[in-house]
């Protein structure tokens, strides 16, 4: 790993998960709470007619999982390729097999058998599931390349403290100041 460049801008892979985060946020909220919101007291799925609530989940998490969570599902996808299994590959099955599942129930219920139908006939979906992760994966993410950036500057600003001569011994015993990019092995150097 080389030295960080001391005249770097900010992150681009920062900026672009940043602007996944708030979207998928802007989504995942309204998405979590007409999936969940009954059971904190806020039953807005009661609220709509309950053919259309499985569509409004899907119009919510599809950005939410195929733009916010692509970098996950394609860093997943390369590691189940190479077999180099890692956390993104978890993260990958998981997020895609909640996915899939749910917009195969959302769209053909009447495949499933009996036992996959709750009392009024609809198939369970994890929309909710596959978006939140994405969101705590990205949340991750940014909390890593946050910490990566204030190293990085933390690193640059002690380069900044690098003297940039020194202070040579000539053979006569003379100190002269000399660029520190002329010091040569052998050279005698006061510190």
């Amino acid at each position: 790993m080389g030295l960080p460049d001391p005249n770097a801008g900010p992150n681009p892979e920062f900026i672009d998960f940043r602007r996944r985060f708030i979207l998928g946020a802007v989504l995942t909220i309204p998405l979590f709470m007409i999936s969940m919101g009954s059971m904190i007291g806020l039953p807005l799925n009661s609220w709509l007619n309950a053919d259309i609530v499985p569509w409004v989940e899907l119009t919510l998490a599809t950005p939410v999982i195929l733009w916010c969570g692509w970098p996950f599902l394609l860093r997943g996808g390369r590691s189940l390729i190479s077999m180099n299994l890692n956390m993104f590959s978890l993260i990958g099955i998981g997020v895609a097999a909640a996915y899939a599942f749910s917009v195969f129930a959302v769209i053909a219920p009447g495949l499933f058998p009996a036992g996959f139908k709750s009392p009024t006939g609809h198939v369970g979906v994890y929309f909710e599931s596959a978006a939140v992760i994405v969101e705590l994966v990205l949340l991750g993410q940014l909390l890593e390349l946050g910490a990566r950036d204030r190293t990085g500057s933390a690193i640059r600003a002690l380069m900044g403290l690098t003297p940039q001569t020194a202070n040579l011994i000539d053979t006569d015993g003379n100190e002269k100041e000399i660029p520190l990019d002329k010091v040569k092995v052998g050279d005698q150097l006061r510190v």
